[in-house]
């Protein structure tokens, strides 16, 4: 009997050890799995973890490519920049003025870092046979020119210190040149810390020239010479006189006409009021007929019809949206000698119209202006872009339109000033649109005539 027990102890050991063999087997190969999984998810880990490594550093080198192509561009600068302010014409030709970087001018260095006020006289095919830059201190721009029998003189502004640039603020800038556009005499003018001379025409004993000197950016406070500006000089550039009118941290004149014993001048007082002022040829003031409500730059222009005068800018239509929702269309007023509205007509596209210049030419009210709309292919978070298109009007003198027409090329077109020729009617501004010859970058002066019908004879960049 104890020997049956003894065997079958020693078969439940052998069972045991049996099992546990299996067992330990089972064990091992768990272990061996969970090794292999574990290996597994290492192994995935870290592909994950190089994808993401490569990805970073793909985005990195992206990053420092778009930071050396933007290092590069601003470095050699991609994009020409050429503007005209005005052309008058004279006995052999053309002058103008505005500003450049000239780029790729014949006559003047490549302007690397700021763009340059620029005087170019052109023959009456509207070639250049000179050009000059006005190189003293950073950017400048001049925004008018006269001639006289012996000079050629321009105003605008230019920034002389790296504090002007960076207050975004202007000394005032008249230069005289001689007839082959040598520098002859030159002055600046400073007022309320921000000056601007934009417009000037000569008179028996001298010359006026209008503009505005505001307080600087972040500087708060009135200052009781600051404002619109008009001044009075001698022949030899002399002060005589000067008055101001409007706020002084957003009047400004635009410009002015002299008839007869008094002179005119239109632009804006406060934020968005457009003003008709009426001034003696001592700058004693004699009227101030507000309108509510232009756009920022309010009255831009004026000429004489008949008795009367015609003015031009943009009206706000919208006045108490958000500034980012505020519209404004094209705008031209008639007044009496009075200051006396005789009619107003505006003229509405996208929302953001204005003409900018004006001429009368009998019975012919011809306006130019802009148009333009937000590019939404080119436009970030950070920043919209705009697309301009030039505006070309013809009214009746009593307001009637007879034709307007949006030149709208494949870029910007912008339309900045007109005058008589013996063909019609010739604009000038910049363009960057091939219709115009521009190349879809670049932006240039360019010519565009019209004939008294509104047809385009030719252009010329």
């Amino acid at each position: 009997m104890r020997k049956k027990i003894k065997n079958e102890d020693k078969m439940n050991e052998k069972d045991k050890q049996e099992e546990q063999i299996v067992n330990e087997k089972k064990k091992e190969k768990k272990s061996k799995k969970e090794k292999k999984k574990k290996s597994s998810d290492r192994t995935r880990m870290l592909k994950w973890l190089k994808f993401i490594i490569v990805l970073c550093i793909i985005v990195i080198v992206l990053e420092i490519a778009f930071m050396l192509i933007k290092w590069w561009q601003n470095e050699n600068n991609t994009v020409y920049m050429d503007t005209i302010s005005t052309v008058k014409p004279i006995e052999d030709g053309y002058i103008g003025v505005g500003s450049s970087d000239f780029k790729y001018s014949r006559y003047v260095d490549y302007q690397k870092e700021y763009a340059k006020a620029k005087l170019t006289k052109y023959n009456s095919n509207k070639e250049v046979v000179f050009e000059t830059a006005y190189t003293d201190g950073y950017s400048s721009t001049f925004n008018d020119v006269l001639e006289t029998e012996d000079y050629y003189i321009a105003v605008g502004c230019v920034q002389n210190d790296e504090q002007q640039i960076e207050d975004n603020a202007t000394d005032g800038l008249l230069v005289v040149y001689d007839k082959t556009g040598n520098i002859v005499d030159e002055k600046t003018l400073q007022i309320a810390g921000d000056t601007n001379l934009i417009k000037i025409k000569a008179i028996d004993d001298g010359y006026l020239v209008a503009g505005q000197s505001i307080l600087q950016n972040m500087v708060l406070g009135n200052d009781p010479n600051g404002g619109g500006i008009l001044i009075k000089y001698d022949k030899d550039f002399n002060e005589v006189w000067r008055v101001n009118y409007g706020g002084s941290k957003s009047g400004i004149f635009n410009d002015f006409i002299v008839d007869g014993n008094a002179i005119y001048v239109v632009g804006k007082d406060a934020t968005r009021y457009g003003i008709f002022v009426k001034y003696d040829l001592d700058g004693n003031r004699q009227f101030v007929k507000n309108y509510e409500y232009t756009d920022l730059v309010g009255f831009s222009a004026i000429d004489k019809i008949g008795d009367d005068y015609v003015v031009v800018g943009g009206k706000t239509d919208n006045i108490d949206a958000s500034d980012a929702d505020k519209t404004t269309s094209a705008l031209l007023v008639k007044y009496d000698a009075d200051g006396n509205v005789i009619y107003e007509k505006t003229y509405s596209l996208n929302g953001n119209e204005r003409y900018n210049e004006l001429l009368v030419d009998d019975d012919t009210i011809v306006a130019v202006g802009h148009t333009y709309v937000k590019d939404e292919e080119e436009s970030t978070d950070m920043y919209n872009v705009f697309r301009y298109s030039g505006i070309f009007a013809r009214y009746d003198s009593d307001g009637n339109e007879i034709k307007i027409e949006e030149e709208k090329g494949s870029r910007d077109t912008y339309f900045s000033d007109v005058f008589l020729t013996d063909h019609g009617y010739m604009v000038v501004g910049q363009t960057s649109s091939t219709e115009l010859g521009g190349n879809n970058k670049d932006l240039k002066g360019y010519f565009l005539e019209y004939d008294k019908n509104g047809k385009i004879l030719s252009y010329y960049s």
